[in-house]
């Protein structure tokens, strides 16, 4: 197969165009996808912070049930009352 040098220098120009539009629709649709993954990444993780935290705050406070006087539980940080009535004075 044999090409022309005036078809080289027609063609080409094109042809690269071509090759950067579809590099930068190429770019933009995988950092579409790549901000996609990133964001469900970060849910994940903020969903799984918040069961663990919330399981934690259950498990304590099934743990001190009737003898809750005093003691405190946090969630992420903020402290959580406990029901008045889980605290028994004998």
């Amino acid at each position: 197969m044999e090409v022309e040098l005036s078809t080289i220098q027609s063609t080409t120009p094109w042809v690269l165009i071509g090759i950067a539009v579809v590099a930068v629709v190429l770019a933009i649709v995988i950092k579409k996808i790549v901000g996609k993954i990133i964001v469900l990444v970060l849910a994940a993780v903020l969903i799984f912070v918040g069961y663990q935290q919330r399981q934690h705050v259950i498990d304590f406070a099934n743990g001190v049930k009737d003898d809750a006087c005093g003691q405190s539980v946090t969630f992420l940080g903020v402290d959580v009352a406990l029901p008045a009535d889980w605290c028994t004075t004998d």
